[in-house]
């Protein structure tokens, strides 16, 4: 029932303006009709050109929609114009006349109903092939306007199309960029159990353990490409607990999670491979335990995050680590995907030594429920 009377009332709304626009065009013709008569010196009342070009025009609109109709129909735009010419041809015929017949009628009916006395139109010989060349100029408008509305709507739907295949590309080279990190995780992973399972069987049970929680959370969140940095946080400390299992005291991890960060959307499995390449380049020393700093905090409109470790820092080359490894590369190219320019990594070597890795993005959280798609 709503659904129809929305109808209703687009229908009633769509007629108004086109009686609206009508009236306006009559209008003009109008004005132009008596500022000729003034320009002549033509005193006769402003009334009859009034009722000439309203009924006029009126008459046009009352055959717009069989006109519209056919224009959709028989399109003259494109290639195929010539075969649709003969259909307007034969359809132009019975509009000229019928709209020359309109006016000349309504005309006769208005004037007796007005008491002007009786409505003279003219030698119809005449009257006839002059309306048409006025009714030809109104046929060939309609269907411009049709074409122009029907290119409109082509462009738009291109640009739709175009918008979602890019999406679609967009978040494929997104996911391929995800699903890389899992088997480069994985087979570290595993390769550091096996290496436990013979002399420390209970630490490599402890990790299986640890593994399994860390791919339940991953395959629960595996069509997002972002998830809040509380989610982001889950999967680290899963992944952490294997690391801890393995290296136990020689790994230390130091938290700050400023308030409101948890709530920023970050691309998912983000902050693991930083982790994991800190983890791996500050345990190169075997003197000395691995000492991680995880901080994150709102700064505005922007979301800090820091990793920071004891290792080596910067090469001795002075060139950054980016581009020598599938987490931090990957990483990069990520943040490039997602944000554009929008996005910093840059890595430096703090007064103490290691290497502070840092990342700023634009502060973002999840739509509410309600909003999402």
């Amino acid at each position: 029932m709503g659904d129809r009377r929305e109808r209703g009332r687009a229908v009633l709304v769509r007629w108004s303006l086109l009686a609206l626009l009508a009236t306006l065009l009559g209008l003009l013709n109008f004005s132009v009709a008596l500022t000729s008569w003034r320009a002549e010196g033509v005193l006769r009342s402003a009334k009859y050109p009034l009722l000439w070009e309203l009924t006029g025009t009126y008459a046009f609109f009352a055959f717009l929609p069989a006109l519209l109709a056919l224009a959709r129909r028989f399109p003259l735009a494109g290639g195929s114009w010539r075969r649709q010419l003969p259909v307007h041809v034969l359809a132009f015929v019975p509009f000229s006349i019928g709209h020359t017949l309109l006016m000349w009628g309504s005309r006769i009916v208005l004037y007796r109903l007005l008491g002007w006395g009786r409505y003279d139109y003219g030698d119809m010989r005449y009257r006839f092939p002059m309306e048409a060349g006025k009714a030809f100029l109104g046929y060939l408008a309609v269907h411009a306007v049709v074409a122009l509305v029907a290119f409109a709507r082509r462009e738009h739907d291109r640009e739709l199309r175009a918008a979602q295949l890019e999406r679609e590309l967009f978040e494929a080279r997104l996911a391929a960029l995800k699903m890389q990190l899992n088997p480069h995780f994985l087979f570290n992973t595993l390769n550091m159990i096996s290496s436990e399972v013979r002399e420390e069987p209970a630490r490599a049970e402890a990790m299986i353990a640890h593994l399994a929680d860390f791919l339940r959370l991953t395959l629960r969140h595996s069509q997002a490409l972002q998830v809040p940095l509380a989610t982001e946080l889950e999967f680290l400390d899963a992944y952490l607990e294997i690391m801890k299992a393995r290296f136990e005291e020689r790994l230390l991890v130091e938290r700050e999670i400023a308030a409101g960060a948890g709530e920023a959307l970050v691309p998912q499995l983000l902050l693991q491979p930083l982790v994991e390449n800190a983890i791996t380049h500050a345990l190169r020393d075997h003197r000395q335990a691995a000492r991680l700093r995880i901080s994150a905090e709102p700064c505005g409109a922007r979301l800090r995050l820091v990793v920071e470790d004891n290792g080596p820092g910067i090469a001795a080359d002075g060139r950054p680590l980016v581009g020598r490894g599938v987490g931090l590369t990957n990483t990069a190219e990520r943040l490039r995907h997602l944000y554009g320019e929008d996005q910093a990594l840059t890595l430096a070597t703090p007064a103490g030594g290691g290497l502070r890795l840092e990342i700023s993005l634009p502060y973002r959280r999840p739509a509410p429920a309600g909003e999402r798609p």
